[in-house]
């Protein structure tokens, strides 16, 4: 299946992609640094547009049953750490963006789609009221990322088709801890425990062990490798942050701590975003397993044998000397009847 990355970034979303077999053949983002390494990454396959979606021109590839698009629209102003900050307009902004995926989805005729977002109040209640509105084609699930594979903790809105909501819904809990992750990129352990940046109501640091799943890798500040007690060994490195979000080893990611920071805290984690792919398949083959069989073929029709086709031509001359006599004979009756009414006259 292809697949279509809006608002890619560094492509979280495209790794579980490839990671599930499938190919990233447009990723669309208008901050051009992280869209280089998307394309670097998706090569040679994958077309980078550095466009602001819902504003600049984008060539939308055309709707198939072969191709499948993603959307994640901006959620800073709608997260809960901007619940006190953010302006009105900012969050009024933000929820249109939402709706505006969705509108793209249906007027573009997309069957296999996903949005995923911050799954806070405001945006729970558009999207359900979107999928009030069209209910054949939106639904939605707020989930875990751990749940689906994720070494660290991350809840998320999707949206998609009816089908592929129900099939998540049924896969079954993949947790994975820490420790799992990073040995599954290859990293080494350097603490017992993580915490992060918050503390408890008593004044105790958030900590947990690397047998549990990480606290939410964000794009603001990283998480902290630490002792039992609660003491600070190091902050945790951007290749092992891609760790706990699942990225592979060999994901290209932007140098310097600050800019790969916000490039994993901002991507939908690759384990997630292939469970949501293998539903999308899933559905995708069962609706065609399900469409109504195109009408048979009429046979093709085998030519008249050669004394057919003299007896058509001898028919065929016969009739059209029958309809110049009929002719004649109408001409005849016109000119008596025209002679008769001249006697009468007289």
């Amino acid at each position: 299946m292809r697949v279509i990355d809006a608002f890619c970034g560094a492509g979280g979303w495209s790794a579980g992609a490839v990671a599930a077999g499938y190919t990233p053949v447009l990723g669309i983002d208008n901050d051009a640094a992280p869209l280089k390494l998307w394309a670097a990454n998706c090569s040679p396959a994958g077309r980078a547009a550095c466009a602001t979606i819902g504003v600049d021109a984008v060539d939308w590839l055309d709707a198939a049953a072969d191709l499948h698009v993603h959307l994640s629209p901006p959620c800073t102003s709608l997260s809960k750490a901007r619940a006190g900050s953010a302006s009105a307009a900012s969050v009024a902004a933000a929820l249109d963006a939402v709706r505006w995926c969705v509108q793209l989805v249906l007027d573009k005729g997309y069957t296999s789609w996903s949005m995923e977002n911050v799954a806070t109040p405001a945006v729970v209640a558009c999207v359900a009221e979107l999928a009030r509105q069209h209910p054949d084609h939106v639904a939605h699930l707020t989930l875990d990322a751990a749940d689906y594979g994720v070494g660290s903790n991350r809840v998320r809105l999707i949206a998609s088709t009816p089908a592929v909501i129900k099939a998540l819904k049924e896969l079954p809990v993949k947790r994975v801890n820490v420790a799992d992750a990073l040995a599954a990129a290859g990293l080494p352990l350097p603490a017992e425990y993580i915490k992060s940046n918050t503390s408890n109501r008593d004044g105790t640091p958030c900590m947990r062990s690397v047998q549990q799943p990480a606290f939410t890798v964000t794009a603001s500040h990283p998480l902290i490798w630490c002792t039992r007690a609660g003491t600070t060994v190091r902050c945790l490195t951007v290749v092992e942050s891609a760790g706990l979000m699942g990225f592979p080893p060999d994901w290209a990611l932007p140098t310097g701590s600050r800019a790969g920071l916000r490039a994993v805290g901002n991507a939908v984690p690759p384990p997630l975003a292939k469970a949501v792919m293998a539903c999308a398949v899933t559905a995708a083959r069962s609706l065609l397993e399900t469409s109504p069989p195109a009408p048979p073929a009429l046979p093709a029709q085998e030519p008249a044998p050669p004394a057919l086709r003299e007896h058509e031509r001898c028919a065929s001359k016969e009739l059209a000397g029958l309809r110049r006599k009929l002719c004649q004979l109408t001409k005849r009756v016109d000119l008596l009847e025209g002679h008769e009414q001249t006697v009468l006259d007289d």
